[in-house]
């Protein structure tokens, strides 16, 4: 029983499984269609003729200037980093960043007042100053007072000294005649004597009070060169505005303490902007002073004719550029520090242009319809380049006499 019972059980399992692959087949050749009726193909369907309406541009093959872009940075003419001369403590501050200020005129207006630092201690300076240049003038008339009056007790004592010489000579002339005693030679002798010692003492007076007079006056020249060292010292302490313009930058606040060459005030003049442009050496030849070319500032999308003011004569040997700067045209919102390109033309070169109407965008990619043989659009992806007016290049997708849809 058990044997047969197993003998069973394989046969049954071996006709499932013969069974589950008839299955199988079956369903496959029914899902290849080999059951059903083949239709056989007949003749295609005719294409309906292009549009009637449909307009066409021709591919052309165009010669432009070369244009090779600079980078730069908008600048204004006259700029100044305005800074201290001494070292002071701000005190008080007039302006804000977006200011005007106005400059020194020529018909002597007064600039525009910045700053004040404290003046203190430079004004209690300028004080001892002129005390002491008032005294050293007043020591001075009177040692000039003093010179007058020993020169005037030279004068008495030459003439004694001359009186005396003439009579010593008189004595000694009736000496050796006998006519006079050897004690009124000696007399007259000790007379003379006495006079020659007095005018030599006088002049030695008279040259002390010279060398005194030397030193006062020098010492005046010290007071005075104090005097206006205080007064240039205080003029530092009021900061101006060096010309007429607007500030751009405010460095410091009430109360800081500046040094002299630190930066309190960055002006310029917007009324006279200029792109300060890197260009490479290679390109020199191509630019001169006064040459006139194009600046495209990003910020404002525009293209602003621009004039080349000056060329560094100097290049930057480890980027071999060159700095050029152009003049432009005074625009709203060009302000300083805006990034241009300045277009330098640099030859000729030729390249497939198309009307940028024909060309629609999707995404980031450029489709036009080109005509086929049979006369119907057909939608080709194409690569663009620069813009010309009404045209635009084509890199790459069109060949020279195609002709592409106009919508």
């Amino acid at each position: 029983m058990s044997e047969g019972s197993s003998r069973k059980r394989g046969l049954l399992t071996i006709l499932k499984g013969i069974a589950l692959v008839g299955l199988l087949v079956g369903l496959m050749v029914w899902l290849s269609g080999a059951l059903e009726e083949k239709v056989h193909p007949g003749p295609p369907i005719p294409k309906p003729p292009p549009p009637p309406d449909l307009s066409w541009s021709r591919v052309e093959l165009r010669e432009y200037p070369l244009i090779l872009d600079q980078v730069g940075t908008v600048r204004t003419q006259a700029q100044a980093q305005v800074s201290s001369r001494i070292l002071a403590q701000v005190k008080e501050i007039l302006v804000r960043e977006g200011d005007s200020v106005k400059g020194p005129d020529e018909t002597g207006g007064h600039p525009t007042v910045l700053a004040r630092l404290d003046d203190r201690d430079i004004r209690a300076k300028l004080r001892r100053s002129h005390s002491q240049l008032k005294a050293t003038k007043r020591a001075l008339e009177a040692a000039r007072a003093r010179l007058e009056a020993a020169r005037a007790r030279v004068e008495a004592a030459r003439a004694q000294r001359t009186q005396a010489l003439s009579d010593y000579q008189r004595y000694e002339q009736l000496y050796r005649t006998g006519a006079a005693t050897g004690q009124k030679l000696e007399h007259a002798r000790a007379q003379k004597e006495t006079a020659e010692a007095q005018f030599r003492a006088a002049q030695q007076e008279v040259e002390a009070i010279e060398r005194e007079i030397l030193q006062l006056q020098a010492q005046a020249e010290q007071a005075q060169a104090a005097v206006t060292e205080s007064q240039v010292l205080l003029s530092h302490t009021v900061i101006t505005a060096p010309f007429s313009g607007r500030v751009v930058r405010k460095e410091v606040e009430v109360g800081d303490m500046v040094g002299p060459g630190q930066v309190l005030f960055l002006l310029e003049t917007p009324s006279h902007p200029e792109l300060h442009a890197i260009v490479s050496e290679s390109l020199l030849p191509h630019i001169s002073v006064g040459q006139d070319l194009e600046v495209y500032v990003d910020a404002l999308h525009r293209t602003l004719e621009g004039r080349v003011r000056e060329i560094v004569p100097r290049a930057d040997p480890a980027t071999r550029t060159v700095l050029v700067k152009v003049a432009l045209p005074p625009r709203e919102g060009l302000v300083s520090g805006l990034f241009g390109r300045l277009r330098v033309p640099y030859g000729r070169y030729e390249t497939l242009v198309v009307p940028k109407k024909c060309v629609r965008s999707v995404g980031q990619l450029h489709l036009v319809d080109v005509r086929g043989p049979d006369g119907h659009p057909t939608r080709r992806f194409v690569t663009l380049g620069e813009v010309h007016n009404e045209m635009v290049e084509v890199l790459s997708g069109l060949k020279e006499g195609e002709e592409v849809a106009l919508p």
